[in-house]
């Protein structure tokens, strides 16, 4: 049985599109869709842009990353949203700028130079199994899941597909 998050954080390099307004949206009916990323809240043209992926009767918001903090400390437990970060190191960010959650999705981090495939929906290279530990030392519970029905996988999964690949 899936477990209905009220408070969605998601690492998803596409930020809001169809696999969060179909999948993610219908499953924590959020007050807020936030993105939090530094480079699309310094940029009118991009901002408006991505709120046009927010669906219709729910608020999309954006902000730099510590500003998302700041706003997201705010809201009660109870206050539903989902917000998404491009990067593993933005999610470091967030945390860091005082926002302390205990989850955190990933739902696609994909093929650049450099990165390995561990699913089809999550390349990594060193820098994303660094972040990843830093995360956990931060008592962040990280998962990897695409869409509400797939399979959860847990760090253990990731670091023993990413040693098969590395050794």
């Amino acid at each position: 049985m899936i477990q209905t998050p009220k408070q969605l954080i998601r690492v998803d390099d596409r930020l809001i599109h169809g696999q969060v307004s179909a999948g993610w949206v219908p499953l924590v009916d959020p007050e807020y869709m936030i993105i939090a990323d530094d480079y699309i809240a310094s940029s009118p043209e991009d901002s408006e842009l991505f709120l046009l992926a927010v669906p219709y009767g729910y608020e999309g918001k954006i902000f730099d990353v510590k500003s998302a903090a700041s706003f997201l400390s705010s809201l009660s437990e109870d206050k539903p949203f989902i917000a998404v970060l491009s990067t593993l190191a933005d999610a470091i960010k967030l945390y860091e700028f005082g926002y302390k959650f205990k989850e955190l999705n990933i739902g696609g981090i994909h093929y650049s130079e450099g990165k390995q495939e561990i699913t089809h929906y999550l390349f990594t290279g060193q820098k994303e199994i660094d972040a990843l530990k830093k995360l956990e030392e931060l008592g962040v519970r990280v998962y990897l899941q695409d869409l509400p029905p797939n399979k959860q996988y847990d760090t253990e999964y990731i670091y023993r597909k990413w040693n098969k690949i590395k050794y």
